[in-house]
């Protein structure tokens, strides 16, 4: 007996295209994920650089979603690092979410 794997990829949420995008926030979210989304972006904007890899700019973008969802607090845990490493790889080896990831990169990636 053969066994199938599905593959599913992750495709970004109706709502959240239009932030990465940058326009206008309709009012299907909530006063606390608008403020999550604020931090992560206000996060990216700080942390990527052109000059970072894409692997460390995944990284970059991994370590903002989890700060922004859960608390800084998580990022700095013990543990933390291969969470982070292991989302990443996840990231790098699947092509819809690398692309993904590129767009993020591109629109708040500091020269």
């Amino acid at each position: 007996m053969k066994t199938e794997i599905r593959k599913t990829t992750w495709s970004p949420a109706k709502e959240f295209l239009p932030i990465i995008l940058g326009k206008e926030i309709g009012d299907q979210f909530e006063e606390e994920d608008i403020a999550k989304l604020e931090l992560f972006e206000k996060g990216l904007a700080n942390e990527l650089k052109k000059e970072d890899t894409i692997e460390q700019a995944v990284a970059k973008i991994v370590k903002m979603a989890v700060a922004a969802e859960f608390g800084a607090s998580l990022v700095a845990a013990k543990g933390a690092k291969q969470m982070i490493e292991t989302i990443t790889n996840g990231i790098m080896h699947d092509s819809e979410l690398r692309r993904q990831a590129l767009l993020i990169i591109d629109r708040f990636a500091n020269v």
